[in-house]
């Protein structure tokens, strides 16, 4: 048996090793204050689980959360300690943080909304049609928005909340956008964080210089990617904006998908829909599909750099069908089916 101390930014460990076991952390004495959760990772944990999605049982083991003391004062959960130690998607300071600080509730149905064009029962670009035919016109069910816009300008989703009784969760990064989206009453919760390409909080740059066009960057310096003038004027046209061309960047805070989903209490998802300029396919990968139970979704591919066909290869990879593709005059989106025969195929090569 052998002892090694290892420091980083979470405080002093030692493990204690012999030749045919794997390293068990065991907090160092006297230096436990900044320890967060107050948890041994296990070994059969490390030997079970990869460290793939940075969740609290791939480091803490299935049982973590009946572990006494896994919570952290409220005084020390900031989301600058969150983003700096790059706290586990499902940690319950990440999940205190975003419940706390960044989701807005649901408007009563009893209130009424406030709509630019109430008149039109479907502002979506084919999006609602095409998903809601797949789910037999579904009622009740529960949807996510990533790029939600103003909640009602080429929405996704406002004819399912308004006609068919959906609730679901809004996300839109832009400020002057989500500002416009808070007044609409939407029946979901909102949310101005971004969706992070990492499965760990992060702040990022966000640049809103064209509207609906708003996307992330992890730096100042990193060029966004390029949008074609007539798609700028297109969309400015359709949604009445008057912004230049003047880059209009700021900070903003991303959380994971599934961090998001614990904070509203809900991984089973009936359409998800993901259009963000180009952070699809990263946003994609930091998923626990094991985890969530996500039915359909949309997802726009002509801004990833990795093309149409990688995110296809990933979400197959991942027990997906591709369904079909929905190409308009303001939408290039691929539309993905959960494959719920997969677990019959197992023998299919045999």
């Amino acid at each position: 048996m052998v002892t090694i101390t290892h420091r980083n930014n979470q405080g002093t460990f030692e493990y204690r090793k012999a030749e045919s076991e794997k390293k068990v952390p065991i907090p160092a004495v006297g230096n436990q204050s900044n320890v967060y959760p107050t948890l041994l990772p296990v070994k059969a944990a490390t030997e079970e689980l990869p460290l793939k999605y940075n969740l609290m049982e791939e480091m803490y083991g299935r049982k973590w959360a009946k572990t006494p003391d896994k919570d952290l004062s409220s005084i020390d959960c900031t989301v600058e300690y969150a983003n700096q130690n790059k706290l586990q998607q499902d940690h319950p300071c990440v999940v205190q943080l975003i419940q706390k600080n960044y989701l807005v509730r649901p408007a009563l149905r009893s209130v009424p909304y406030q709509l630019g064009n109430p008149l039109l029962l479907d502002p979506s670009d084919g999006q609602a049609k095409g998903i809601l035919r797949i789910l037999r016109n579904q009622t009740n069910g529960f949807f996510i928005e990533c790029g939600a816009y103003d909640g009602e300008t080429l929405s996704n989703t406002l004819y399912m909340e308004r006609s068919l009784a959906w609730t679901g969760l809004l996300i839109e990064t832009d400020q002057v956008s989500f500002k416009a989206l808070k007044g609409r009453n939407r029946k979901a919760f909102t949310s101005s964080v971004c969706l992070s390409t990492k499965p760990y909080p992060m702040e990022v740059v966000f640049n809103a210089t064209v509207g609906s066009l708003g996307a992330i960057l992890e730096r100042y310096d990193e060029q966004p990617i390029p949008v074609s003038t007539s798609e700028k004027n297109h969309l400015r046209q359709e949604e009445g904006s008057s912004k230049s061309d003047v880059p209009y960047l700021y900070k903003a805070q991303c959380f994971p998908l599934y961090s998001m989903l614990i904070a509203v209490g809900r991984t089973q998802v009936d359409y998800f829909s993901l259009d963000i300029e180009g952070s699809e396919l990263q946003v994609l990968k930091t998923i626990p599909w094991h985890k969530v139970d996500i039915k359909t979704l949309t997802v726009e591919w002509n801004h990833v750099l990795e093309g149409e066909t990688e995110i296809t290869r990933f979400m197959e990879s991942n027990k997906f069908i591709r369904f079909g593709q929905i190409s308009m005059a303001f939408s290039k989106e691929i539309v993905f089916v959960k494959d719920f025969l997969a677990d019959l195929r197992q023998f299919e090569d045999y």
